[in-house]
């Protein structure tokens, strides 16, 4: 991912940590969506789900990115 998309990605997690109460219906992610993120970074709704199940470290991608073989689910 670019670095933009990642800063972009962790300032949507921020905004949603900062307004989302999970008692509260008037303060769910689709209100927060709607009113708080979209007029701030114009991403769409798919996109906003997508940052929010991204994992939160930058460095989530492991060092050795081989393909899994049949040998290594070995029991």
């Amino acid at each position: 991912m670019y670095k933009s998309t990642i800063k972009k990605a962790a300032l949507v997690r921020d905004i949603v940590g900062q307004w989302y109460e999970p008692g509260r219906q008037d303060r769910c992610k689709e209100w927060i969506y709607r009113n708080k993120v979209k007029p701030l970074t114009c991403i769409s709704q798919r996109t906003f789900w997508r940052y929010l199940d991204e994992q939160h470290d930058d460095q989530s991608q492991p060092s050795d990115c081989r393909q899994l073989t049949l040998f290594d689910f070995v029991v």
